[in-house]
């Protein structure tokens, strides 16, 4: 008998048949998880701990001193002035 949350009903009779048929649900839904609980267990301990990621970043810049890039330029521009419009002396004639 496959786990079925909605079972025993609230205030139903207890039935050692269905009872032991819920019980029995949830050990199989365990057993079918177990193995992949396992497997997501070994591919978390085959990641670096944070611990470890930071001591390779501070070893990287250590080892990286003389090759930090340089500052990127300021990126404000200076306001422009407008420009004078010259007119033709024969215009205004």
């Amino acid at each position: 008998m496959a786990f079925d949350p909605t079972q025993p009903t609230e205030d139903s009779e207890l039935d050692a048949a269905q009872m032991r048929g819920q019980l029995n649900g949830l050990k199989e839904y365990i057993d079918v998880l177990t193995p992949r609980v396992a497997d997501l267990e070994a591919q978390l301990a085959a990641r670096p701990t944070l611990q470890q990621v930071l001591d390779l970043i501070a070893a990287n810049a250590a080892r990286n001193v003389d090759t930090v890039a340089p500052p990127a330029p300021a990126l404000v521009r200076e306001p422009s002035r407008p420009r004078r419009v010259q007119r033709d002396a024969r215009q205004g004639e």
